[in-house]
Formats: structure tokens, sequence, C-alpha cells
């Protein structure tokens, strides 16, 4: 396989950047058809079952339950869940199950659009429904919510529904802990060098000391076919196999045994996603602990849970090439594992630029980085940075103009780190911003003007591009003027007023800090404290 290069160009400003949504998306949902599904209440984020509704036992729940949708030729559908029974117009919270599916005058289920892929769902009855003793009139009745599954006639309070597969449903769980993204995974098992990957623990399967263990450094793997099967070999040499002791795993046995002989099946219908099992005693391996190493992995013969959800990546997949352009913004839904990046972020020499990146870096040979560490009230304190931090944002003067720079094998990650130094909050962006920010506190950028770093009162809108940063000075303060010192007292950075500048100097009258002294503005005209004209 060819090495798979990712050039991001994401422009919404609509993707995730923040923690990722409770809701499970609605690229997981599905169309009404015949099938099995979970039903999804997608304002509550549980499912319907099937099984139990009774006073006690609420018929909403998190964890899914298996629906069957046979369609009734008409655009609606009955509902069977639990032991074959139906979901029908009942006496109890509006919902009953029935052990008969031919009487379509309640078990006719229509899926009402209410956007991309959810619905409400009712049912209508033509006729008065007996049920242990109530009765419902006849009418329209749509599944609510938790408490209340049938009302009838009320449209307004209906639950919004989706249908998510078996399929789908565990591919979603997989996404909201893996890093590695679902398009590195291996979909058909042959005979190769791979990592095994567990998408519940973010490890590798590896040389546990005679087990098998789990590593957040990948380890290779070898698969053999034997018939049908597979042995598994790992990087010491030994063969994963079935142990006597327990549930553990050895790994150093010969090859020549059925112990040894393993089998990848589907893990739920999920792309790319397997269980491993041993083929002699039908047990399956799963990852109880993400360490220590010689007890990460053993077998249990169950597979409900992501903890049985493995991955294998091709070695020649598993590095990811990106290219992080300043003119397009980045804002992946999940991190990035194991990236090759290259930022095309273009930086004036020996001045000040704002910085931030997804990814942890040492700070290369000739950058000086200073980050925010103090704030009097008027005055924002710079010290040295020691090494740059993915999602925080820096300052950094290079002594030479800097177009590009690369790093290997890093974690891409998709949240930003702010950092707060009293009232004053420096933050950095990945995508185009309007840097004036909206909720009554004062902005600031830093920029060029007249050739020297400048730090910019914003009082109008300041279109700011990725990879770059500003400052905000909160409610508490937002009248404040902010002046930049460092640690040593030499700044070079100048603080004007307003981001509007004065058509000859770019400044308003007043007195700055200039490239270490002190100037005075006065009618445009820039002059010295001895009122000499400043050079």
């Amino acid at each position: 396989m060819n090495k798979k290069t990712i050039t991001l160009i994401l422009t919404t400003l609509l993707a995730v950047m923040g923690v990722k949504a409770d809701v499970i998306p609605s690229s997981y949902y599905s169309e009404p058809a015949q099938g099995t599904f979970y039903i999804y209440n997608v304002t509550e984020g549980k499912f319907l079952m099937t099984a139990g509704i009774s006073e006690n036992n609420n018929a909403l729940q998190t964890n899914p339950q298996a629906v069957t949708l046979t369609s009734n030729s008409d655009g609606t559908y009955k509902f069977s869940g639990n032991a074959g029974c139906f979901v029908k117009i009942g006496h109890f919270k509006g919902m009953w199950l029935w052990p008969s599916g031919t009487d379509t005058n309640v078990l006719s289920w229509t899926f009402n659009v209410e956007g991309t892929k959810t619905y409400k769902i009712s049912a209508t009855t033509t006729s008065t429904v007996s049920e242990n003793g109530g009765t419902k009139e006849p009418g329209t009745y749509y599944i609510i919510n938790e408490g209340n599954l049938g009302d009838k006639d009320d449209a307004a309070n209906a639950g919004v529904y989706a249908l998510i597969t078996e399929a789908s449903y565990y591919s979603y769980i997989a996404s909201t802990t893996a890093t590695i993204p679902a398009s590195f995974y291996t979909t058909t098992i042959t005979a190769g060098t791979y990592y095994l990957y567990n998408t519940y623990t973010n490890c590798f399967l590896c040389d546990g000391n005679n087990y098998a263990g789990l590593s957040s450094t990948p380890e290779t793997i070898t698969i053999t076919a034997t018939g049908d099967n597979y042995y598994i070999q790992v990087s010491d040499g030994g063969y994963l196999h079935y142990s006597d002791q327990g549930k553990d795993l050895g790994n150093t046995w010969a090859d020549n045994t059925s112990d040894q002989t393993w089998n990848f099946e589907s893990f739920h219908g999920a792309t790319g996603l397997f269980t491993v099992k041993n083929v002699t005693n039908n047990l399956y391996l799963y990852a109880y602990s993400s360490g220590p190493a010689n007890k990460g992995a053993q077998l249990w013969g169950t597979v409900d849970s992501n903890k049985y959800a493995w991955a294998l990546i091709s070695t020649t997949d598993y590095e990811t090439n990106v290219t992080l352009n300043d003119t397009e913004n980045f804002s992946p839904a999940n991190d990035i594992f194991a990236a090759n990046v290259t930022v095309n972020r273009a930086m004036t020499a020996n001045v000040w630029n704002t910085l931030v990146v997804p990814f942890d870096m040492a700070i290369p040979s000739g950058w000086t980085v200073k980050e925010p560490t103090a704030f009097d009230g008027s005055t924002l304190t710079f010290g040295d940075a020691s090494s740059i931090v993915a999602g925080k944002p820096y300052i950094v003067k290079p002594t030479e103009a800097v177009t590009s720079f690369s790093a290997t094998n890093v974690t891409l990650k998709k949240d930003l780190a702010n950092t707060e130094v009293g009232d004053v909050t420096m933050k950095g962006t990945y995508e185009y911003i309007d840097a004036i920010d909206h909720n009554s506190q004062t902005s600031y950028v830093v920029g060029l003007k007249n050739g020297a770093t400048s730090l910019y009162k914003v009082n109008s809108a300041v279109s700011l591009k990725p990879f770059r940063a500003y400052f905000t000075v909160s409610g508490n303060n937002p009248g404040a003027r902010v002046a930049i010192r460092f640690d040593d007292d030499t700044t070079g950075i100048n603080v004007l007023e307003e981001e509007s500048a004065n058509e000859n100097t770019g400044m308003k009258d007043g007195k700055y800090l200039e490239n270490g002294r002190i100037i005075i503005v006065k009618n445009g005209v820039k002059y010295s404290t001895n009122g000499q004209i400043a050079k």
C-alpha cells in the first residue's frame, strides 16, 4: 500500500473544535427501511427498548436494544423486538408489546421527517383501543419521551428519533475513543505485517514479557494464514496462544499447536473493526487495561464493548503526511495520530509574530519563544517558553525569515489551550476569525507598523488567519490599555491605542516604547525624550 498523504483543506467554521457532542451525529443515522436498527431519541440520548416496558422500567434506556422494522407496504412499519413481540398503541404509557403482528390498526408506525434523517414517530388508530381496563380513543399517537410514550395528537411534544444500525453505533463508539482515524483501518484480512490497535485504550498489542500486553508505542505483529485461520506473531518472534493459566495469554509457544490459531471476525459489522477469537476455546481477545504491558490483554467470552474492537493497521499506512496551510482552516473531528506535518506559516525575521500549532514541538534553533506569565491590570508580562505545546499560543521572533517548518511522528490535537493570566487571555486560532471579541471584551492583535512590531487595540473587524493568536481583556477590566514587557524589560513591541492609524506615523499622539526606547508622538511626528525628532 502507498503511504497516505492528507492535505487538510477544511473551510467550514462549524466544524468540531471542542469536546465531542453528546448526541450521536447525523452521519451515523439511517433512513427507514426493513431491517434491524436501534431507535435513538436524539433529544435524550437514549434508545427505545422493546423488552420489559413496565411501570418500573422506562421504555428509553442508555444501552441500545435491537428493534426490527417490517414494512406494511404503505410507508408504515411494524416494530418487533423482545421475543418477537410488537410495539403497539396500548394502555400503559401509550405503548404495549403485543404477541401478534396482524392488527395493523395499532401496529402501523409512521416516520414523520423532522430533520436530517430524524423523525417524529406516530401511529394512527381508527377505532378505540382497549387494554388492561383502559382505552385509547381513535387518533394519532406520537412516541414522546421516557416518561410518556404515546400521547394522542401531541406532535409538538413528540420526541425526535433516529434509526442507527448496529454497525454505525459501534463505529460511533469507537470514534469517541480512538485517536487513529478509521480511514487507516485494514478492511480485508490478509497475511502480512501490521499494528494491532485497540480502539478502547488507544494502545497496540505488544510483547508483554511472555504475555500479551498493550503499549501506547506501536509494535509490529505478523499474521500468517493456516487454513481459514491465522497465527499471530509478536515482535519478539513468539506466537500469541491461549494459556491454561486462567485467561492470560502467553506468546512464546511454537506455531504448531492449535491453541495458537486465531480468527478475525467483524466487530458488530463496523467497517475495519474486528474481534480476535481463539479458535480452540471461542474466547475473544480484549483490552482490560492500558498497562502494565504484561497484563494488558486477556480473553473473554463476550463482545459487548469496544474493549473487544481491534483494528489492523498496515505499517505503511500508519504514518500520515499532513500539510497545514495558513490560508486554510484546520478543524478535524478527532486528533490525528502519528503525523508527519509541514506547516506553511510565514514569520518575519527579527520581529515578533504570534503562533499556535496543534502539536508539541521543541523550539527550533534561532527562535525566541515567549508566553504570557502575569498581568497587573495594565502591563502584560511575557517569559521564555521551554517548548511549544499543542494548542497553546505564543509570540515568536525568529532570527531568519520563516516560510514553513515541520515535525515528524506527532499527534495533531484538535483542541486549543488558551493561556489566561489575570484578566487577559491569549487565544490561538486554527481558523480564519474576526479578532474583535463580541462579549464586551477588549481585543488586541500583534502586527507590523513601520517595520516594527506593534500591539493594536482592536476597535473594528480585523480578520486573523489560522495559526495565529490574539489577546482579550475580560469584562473585569474591559477598558484596560495593555502594555507589554518581558522579564528582561526589552520588548521591542510598540503599543498602539487603536487599530486605526495616524496617516503619517500610524500612531496616535502619546508615549510609546519602540525598540527598547521611549518615544513621544505629537501631531503625527515621533520625538525622542530630549525633544529631537526620532528616526
